[in-house]
């Protein structure tokens, strides 16, 4: 079953492939900020259904698809470059960096 809204969202892009491409990088990004950078408001977040009630989604894609959807983002030419954004993200959104399981194993010796 498709996603609904998604004839809106191919006629963002320019073909599937594209889409899809858009989406994805998206949804990393998400995951990666642990959906702390995501331009829903939270009414907006997206729901799923359970036995226990409704509950946030948390398939990042489908996040993705939706942040799209409301037209807060934008995809096309001239925009920001990969890599100074994800060095903007970094600092606005500082993520915890696990310590590495050698250096663990050597504090307890």
């Amino acid at each position: 079953m498709a996603e609904p809204g998604i004839d809106y969202l191919l006629s963002l892009t320019d073909s599937k492939y594209r889409l899809t491409v858009v989406v994805a990088k998206r949804a990393q990004q998400l995951l990666r900020y642990q959906f702390k950078n995501t331009v829903l408001e939270p009414s907006e977040w997206p729901k799923m259904r359970t036995l226990e009630g409704e509950k946030p989604d948390p398939n990042a894609v489908t996040w993705a698809m939706q942040e799209l959807r409301t037209g807060r983002l934008s995809i096309g030419e001239g925009l920001v470059p990969e890599d100074r954004l994800s060095r903007m993200l970094d600092q606005m959104y500082p993520r915890e960096v696990p310590e590495p399981v050698a250096d663990r194993e050597r504090d307890r010796d």
